[in-house]
This record gives structure tokens, sequence and C-alpha cells, in this order.
């Protein structure tokens, strides 16, 4: 799933096929595909439900701002690059945990907080692109 997406990304910077649809929609299945195995992965028992509550937590929170930018300002932000690998990271977690190797225990604890500080990271420079963005363009309808 990862790696399609990594190239689907490349395949339509690269032909020159990125919509505004597009970086929508991409984002949005992405996490909704993350989200289905992770709440399997918690119903079973396996994925700790705080980890999946900060995952959320952080995608809807984009996601509102995202809309908000969207309806407002007809603005999309692009994700960042440590937004990109705690994405990876998440993925990661999902596939040594549906693997249930007792071998990887130690490695997925560990994951689970490097993932943390990538989400949090993650979101704090989503959030000051946020904010750019919406003084930027109040600034220019205040001299229009």
């Amino acid at each position: 799933m990862y790696f399609s997406d990594l190239l689907d990304g490349y395949l339509a910077r690269k032909l020159n096929q990125v919509s505004e649809f597009g970086k929508i929609i991409d984002p949005l299945a992405d996490k909704i595909s993350v989200m289905t195995i992770a709440l399997i992965l918690v119903y079973l028992g396996r994925l700790p439900i705080w980890f999946v509550t900060v995952v959320v937590a952080r995608d809807v929170l984009i996601l509102i701002f995202g809309i908000y930018l969207n309806r407002k300002y007809k603005l999309t932000l692009m994700s960042n690059f440590p937004g990109k690998i705690a994405v990876f990271s998440i993925g990661l977690i999902l596939l040594l945990t549906i693997t249930d190797s007792n071998y990887l225990n130690n490695v997925i604890q560990i994951l689970y907080y490097v993932s943390l500080a990538l989400i949090a990271y993650s979101s704090y420079l989503y959030y000051n692109r946020f904010i750019q963005s919406v003084k930027l363009r109040e600034s220019v309808e205040r001299k229009n």
C-alpha cells in the first residue's frame, strides 16, 4: 500500500498530473485505509487504543484545518516530509503488528515513541504553515 502510494505520487508529479482533487482524495484514502487496519488491530487486542487515538486526533485536526483553508481561501497545504515519515512509521507499526512476532515486540514499542515524536513534530510544522497561510491570505485581503 505505501509503495503504491509513493509510486502514484511520483508519477503524478513526473507526468504533471497533480490536481487539487488528488491532493485531497489521496491522503484521505490513505487515512481511511490506515484507520481501518488500525481499528481491526485494536478490536483484536493487538494495538493499543491510545496510539490509535493519537493518530486519529492528528488526522482529524489536519482534516479540519484543511477544510477551513480550502473553503475560506481555496488553499490546500501539502504534507511535510516529517509527516510522511510519521505515516511511514505508523504503517511500519501496523505491518509489524500484523506479523504477530514476539521477536518484534521491542521494536514495535520503540516505534510507538518514534511515531509519537514524528507526529508531534510534523503537527507542529503543519500548524505553523497553517497560521502563516492564514496570516498571508488575510494581509492580502486587507490590501485589496
